[in-house]
């Protein structure tokens, strides 16, 4: 028997509670180790003993020192069906304490799929285009990058024996606003476009220029980009480049498709394999193009070779000086300038000035559809003949009203296409047989070879004229 109150409780503390007769009913407290809790386990009288009472459990469990969170309905329950039923009650849950509450200092949350670079599987899909994943995290200006969570404020708890149990703080990552993210009440959001970039310290920053010095392939995906790309590596097969910016390279770029709203510089050359294809905002600067489709807004600048490739240009275009056009079509608003044209082979080259080339292409895709048109008119006509069905002349109506509506249109091209009457084609080397000059739709084919060469518009006589070439 038990009966001195401690002053120190243990890991086996347990106290004993009797009410004098060795019949009479007893109860066993056991406490938790981190005095979170009591439980009883409450045993009824033997013949001729005394039933346990509530007076004398909860007097006992007070001088023990359990004087919070004592649950009485609890334990006078228990009592109860341990008297009534004579038999023991166990494992009573009969005080307990209040944990604390964690305190969770303000942080922000950063948006899951910028932290997640995974691939959006559509399970309806054959494939997975893999070239599409990409491995950076990009951002446009004002959208949000981290929710910002408030403070939670922790609270202490307290043990059945009255002692308060200080509150933890919740360790959370910690992100700050860097470079080009805009701290708001509301989270962290993009001051600019650019690529999002965490630093070991948590500092979050946007980055205007993406370096991709591994070049691109599976391991960054298909590349779209706001600001400028600096590219150190090689392009892998049928990735893509999209930039809002410029595209510096510092190697060969195998082109599959590139766009840039500036500028695409390129220490090497640009391939295309026959398909490629670059569109360029500004100015394009190149050592050589070979195999590509090439548009640009601006003037192309090319210190060796153009081979096998189109080549349209809204500015000029400027070879080095040992820089020849091969068996290529270029059409330039401006000026075209290079060592030689064609080759000794004779291969077709087409050289045009003066001429825009996006309204050329917009008149060129109206005379091809008038084309596909008038086929299938002839062939809905002709059926219409042997079957006069009200569905096949309604078919022939719309294909009339479309031909009728082309052909108002194609007039309204031609007097934007002659841009430039005072282009010229220079040929600082040789202009072999093969070549084919034309400004402002004036055309002139070159029969025999012919060097130092300057062809100029006469523009009273309608034709092309040459003069010798002066290097200034």
């Amino acid at each position: 028997m038990e009966d001195e109150t401690r002053a120190e409780h243990t890991e086996t503390d347990i106290l004993y509670i009797r009410q004098g007769d060795q019949k009479d009913g007893y109860a066993e407290v056991r406490v938790q180790t981190d005095k979170a809790a009591a439980y009883a386990t409450l045993y009824p009288p033997t013949p001729g003993g005394a039933f346990l009472t509530w007076g004398t459990v909860s007097q006992r469990i007070a001088d023990f020192g359990i004087v919070r969170g004592v649950l009485e309905d609890n334990i006078q329950e228990a009592i109860f069906k341990a008297n009534s039923t004579h038999q023991p009650v166990k494992d009573v849950l009969i005080a307990r304490g209040e944990d604390p509450v964690t305190e969770i200092p303000e942080h922000f949350v950063i948006r899951k799929d910028l932290l997640e670079r995974k691939p959006e599987i559509d399970p309806d899909l054959a494939r997975v285009d893999w070239h599409s994943i990409s491995a950076f995290s990009i951002v446009n200006a004002k959208d949000p990058i981290a929710r910002r969570i408030p403070k939670v404020d922790g609270k202490n708890g307290w043990n059945i024996f009255g002692e308060e149990r200080d509150f933890p703080v919740k360790n959370m990552s910690a992100f700050s606003a860097g470079g080009g993210v805009i701290d708001h009440p509301q989270g962290l959001f993009a001051g600019k476009s650019g690529r999002l970039s965490i630093d070991s310290s948590g500092s979050i920053s946007i980055e205007e220029v993406l370096v991709l010095k591994k070049g691109v392939d599976f391991s960054t995906g298909n590349i779209t980009f706001p600001g400028d790309v600096i590219l150190q590596g090689k392009v892998a097969d049928g990735f893509k480049i999209y930039t809002g910016g410029s595209l510096i390279a510092a190697d060969v770029v195998d082109v599959t498709e590139v766009v840039t709203r500036k500028d695409f510089i390129v220490q090497g050359g640009i391939e295309g394999k026959s398909t490629g294809a670059a569109r360029v905002g500004r100015n394009l600067k190149a050592k050589y193009i070979q195999n590509c489709r090439v548009a640009v807004r601006g003037d192309i600048e090319v210190s060796g070779s153009i081979v096998q490739s189109k080549v349209f240009a809204m500015g000029s275009i400027r070879m080095g000086d040992a820089g020849k056009i091969i068996g290529c079509e270029c059409i330039a608003i401006g000026s075209v300038s290079a060592l030689d044209i064609g080759n000794p082979r004779g291969a077709r080259t087409w050289i045009r000035c003066g001429t825009d080339f996006t309204v050329q292409q917009e008149l060129d895709i109206a005379n091809e559809q008038l084309k596909v048109i008038a086929v299938k008119l002839q062939k809905a006509e002709e059926i219409y003949r042997d079957e006069p069905l009200e569905d096949i002349k309604k078919y022939i109506d719309e294909l009339k009203a479309r031909k009728s509506d082309i052909i108002n249109r194609i007039p309204t091209y031609l007097p934007r296409i002659d841009k430039n009457d005072e282009a010229a084609v220079i040929v600082k080397g040789t202009a072999y047989p093969g070549a084919e000059i034309e400004i402002c739709h004036v055309p002139y084919k070159v029969t025999k070879a012919v060097k130092q060469t300057v062809f100029k518009l006469d523009k009273l006589r309608g034709t092309i004229v040459t003069e010798p070439y002066k290097k200034s």
